[in-house]
């Protein structure tokens, strides 16, 4: 016969055991979604048509809420990871964002849309790829299974810049006085004929 606490261990170690085993079963299945950046995603539509994938990036522009499902915009491009407020570096004026069609109640999480006065959270968004969705008149969207917010975003501030105020107003002082010395000038040739 057993002893009881060989039987307890042995319990232990199963369940550990089983516990374990689920848990990789589960991270297998949800890492089947490839990740994949958005440019990726754009120049290698074919491949990824009907796919499932996951994107991740700022979440812009605005919530638009169609019944049940909502419609918001990642943008995974430079700016999204540091915009030029926080020292990010100018290059260029392209974004690359992507339509996500998604269940209402999994946008309620996001607390920051990325605007002019926004930061946007970063969110990581899993789901099927179309190329040319034709449930939405053929337009390239994800329709996603799962959205997370992995980074709260913030509002961001815009100071004043004086010298900006100085420079317009001095460039229009040189452009007044440029003006009246030429129509000095015509009404002094005009008074020579």
């Amino acid at each position: 016969m057993k002893h009881p606490r060989t039987h307890a261990r042995a319990v232990i170690v199963c369940s550990l055991f089983m516990g374990v085993l689920a848990s990789l079963l589960t991270a297998g299945v949800a890492s089947g979604a490839e990740r994949v950046s958005i440019v990726r995603l754009i120049d290698q539509m074919r491949k990824y048509d009907g796919k499932e994938i996951t994107i991740q990036g700022e979440v812009i522009g605005e919530r638009m809420v169609r019944g049940d499902h909502a419609w918001i915009t990642v943008n995974d491009d430079r700016y999204s990871r540091q915009n030029l407020e926080e020292g990010g570096q100018f290059v260029g004026m392209s974004n690359a964002g992507m339509g996500v069609w998604v269940e209402t109640p999994e946008t309620d999480p996001i607390e920051f849309y990325g605007v002019y006065k926004n930061k946007g959270d970063i969110v990581t968004v899993t789901g099927i790829f179309h190329r040319a969705d034709p449930e939405h008149g053929g337009d390239t969207d994800i329709h996603a299974t799962a959205v997370e917010v992995v980074q709260q975003g913030h509002q961001v501030s815009h100071p004043f810049q004086y010298w900006k105020l100085f420079s317009v107003a001095l460039l229009s002082a040189a452009i007044v006085l440029l003006w009246n010395v030429r129509r000095e000038r015509k009404r002094k040739i005009g008074r020579r004929l």
